[in-house]
């Protein structure tokens, strides 16, 4: 199982400004919390080691080795907090963890094969993108692979249809849906002509509209 290093600063300060004034100067406020730890410990991350390092969509299945002033911690990625408006990183939460001990996280799902839907003109949906799951940190995997090439249009694999790495137990309900192949149907292009045959009739109305307009101008005041 890969280990990604990161490198974290001690965090002593605590207050809105100081954090936003630490924000200026480039560095994401987390913390460190779980397992070996007696209370939670503060730091900072910088933001070229987040954006190099920590900003992947694979992250959350991996094991984190987190160094801060010779201390090494074995941790998985719990959370990020992000800016509503501006994506920039707010809050960082690791989780500290025990080789030993199962873990739950959450790990992306990965659609192998080319269902057989899609030569006959169906379309596939991909429902469910990630998945909770419970493992030792070694046998967390990458990603949880799903083989679709068995689906024809109408069918679907459900997570109870998954069969999960050794040692990794599939926390979701199992008749959650992961991929289903649609068919594309025609009479959606008709869709518009019809509603354009039956616009003429509409207008035919226009006094009735009129009062339902003012009546309902009236509801909103």
């Amino acid at each position: 199982m890969e280990k990604l290093v990161i490198k974290a600063i001690p965090r002593e300060e605590k207050g809105k400004e100081k954090i936003k004034k630490a924000r200026t100067r480039g560095l994401i406020p987390a913390v460190i919390y779980g397992k070996g730890l007696k209370e939670t410990r503060l730091l900072y991350i910088e933001h070229k080691e987040f954006s190099t390092r920590i900003f992947r969509s694979d992250i959350k299945g991996l094991i984190l080795q987190i160094e801060v002033n010779g201390d090494s911690y074995n941790a998985i990625l719990k959370e990020i907090q992000y800016h509503p408006v501006t994506y920039e990183p707010l809050h960082i939460d690791f989780l500290a963890i025990r080789m030993d001990q199962p873990v739950e996280v959450t790990v992306g799902v990965r659609l192998v094969g080319e269902a057989i839907g899609i030569k006959k003109g169906g379309m596939l949906e991909f429902e469910t993108r990630e998945l909770e799951i419970k493992a030792l940190p070694d046998a967390i995997p990458e990603a949880i692979e799903v083989d679709v090439s068995g689906l024809d249009i109408g069918y679907f694999v459900k997570v109870k249809d998954i069969t999960p790495p050794p040692g990794v137990e599939i926390l979701e309900d199992p008749e959650t849906v992961i991929a289903l192949v649609t068919a594309e149907l025609e009479e959606e292009e008709a869709a518009p002509e019809e509603e354009e045959a039956a616009e003429p009739e509409v207008i035919g109305k226009g006094k009735e509209e009129g009062e339902g307009e003012e009546k309902k101008e009236e509801e909103e005041k």
